[in-house]
C-alpha cells in the first residue's frame, strides 16, 4: 500500500493541491488553483478568476480539480517525452466533499 510520504518523497513522481473559492463579493466570479509539487517542491502552479459562475461550492471545487487533471495529464505527457516515466498514479488532493465524491461517480451529473 502507497503511504501519503511515499507519495511526497518519490523523487520521480508529483502530485497536485487544488481549492477554490465559491464567490466573491465583486462580480460572483470563482477563483480557482492548483499547485503541482515533485519532491516536495513546486514544479508548476495555477490561480485564475474564472470566466464561469458556480452555482455551488461543489461545482467550484470540481471545476478546480477538472483544471487540475488537465495540467496532470500535460505534465505526464511532458515528463514521458523528456525520459521520466510516471510510475505511481498522478495524486490530486482536494477538500470538498462533494466534489470528490462526484468524481468517483459521476453518473448523477452532468
Amino acid at each position: 500500500m502507497i503511504t501519503y510520504s511515499d507519495i511526497l518523497d518519490h523523487p520521480n513522481h508529483f502530485y497536485s493541491y487544488t481549492d477554490a473559492t465559491f464567490t466573491n463579493a465583486d462580480n460572483q466570479k470563482l477563483t480557482s488553483g492548483y499547485v503541482f509539487m515533485m519532491a516536495r517542491g513546486a514544479i508548476t502552479w495555477f490561480s485564475k478568476k474564472q470566466m464561469i459562475t458556480a452555482l455551488s461550492s461543489i461545482e467550484a471545487e470540481y471545476i478546480a480539480l477538472s483544471e487540475a487533471a488537465h495540467e496532470g495529464r500535460w505534465l505526464r505527457s511532458l515528463f514521458f517525452e523528456l525520459g521520466f516515466m510516471q510510475v505511481l498514479l498522478t495524486t490530486i488532493w482536494g477538500d470538498n466533499k462533494g466534489s470528490i465524491a462526484m468524481m468517483k461517480n459521476p453518473q448523477f451529473y452532468k
